[in-house]
């Protein structure tokens, strides 16, 4: 079977023989290099524009005996993956109507995940660097100089506190597990239409 790359697709795909709805669809019409794509996605592997047939496999009828094959249509323009759906006419109407009002979406939803991705890698990288410091600081610390006023005491540890991780990861059983959750991507940004 090999390798495969997998669309993760905006509508599903609806079984015609049990009516399953596929939310995800593995092919090897592009690159078969385990890419995630999505509409919108450019696609790599040598299709510039036109109609790719393959085979629509249901998981369910599969289950039950029933190995139908029936065929899928992958829309590609411009390198642009617009669509897949298991009639051909509505393939070939989506190729003939996309506009430049679709790529200049494609191309914000795009732009929108890779900011949300990199807030989200700095985020943590942030914070597992904040945590790595608080271990350290804990090795240490010496909560009390010799001869210094308890006041000025106060105001160092205060201001320590300022560039702190949040209470709620200081505080939890486990920190590092805080520090995923806090930064844990929603699932519209896993399933968002855009490119990977």
């Amino acid at each position: 079977m090999g390798l495969f790359d997998t669309i993760h697709l905006q509508s599903p795909l609806v079984c015609p023989t049990c009516g399953t709805c596929e939310t995800t669809y593995q092919t090897h019409a592009f690159e078969d290099s385990m890419a995630d794509y999505r509409i919108g996605s450019i696609v790599r592997g040598g299709v510039l524009s036109g109609i790719v047939q393959e085979s629509f496999w249901c998981g369910a009828c599969h289950k039950a005996g029933n190995r139908t094959e029936l065929p899928v249509y992958l829309v590609i323009w411009h390198s642009i993956l617009v669509g897949v759906d298991l009639d051909l006419d509505r393939a070939e109407t989506l190729l003939a109507s996309v506009d430049r009002l679709d790529l200049v979406a494609w191309l914000d939803q795009a732009q929108r995940q890779e900011t949300e991705w990199k807030r989200r890698f700095y985020g943590l990288f942030h914070d597992v660097r904040r945590w790595d410091e608080h271990l350290e600081q804990q090795e240490k610390r010496e909560p009390v100089r010799e001869g210094e006023p308890p006041e000025q005491t106060k105001r160092r540890m205060a201001f320590g506190a300022l560039w702190s991780l949040p209470e709620e990861i200081l505080s939890a059983p486990d920190p590092l597990a805080a520090i995923l959750a806090r930064n844990t991507p929603s699932p519209s940004s896993l399933t968002s239409n855009s490119t990977p």
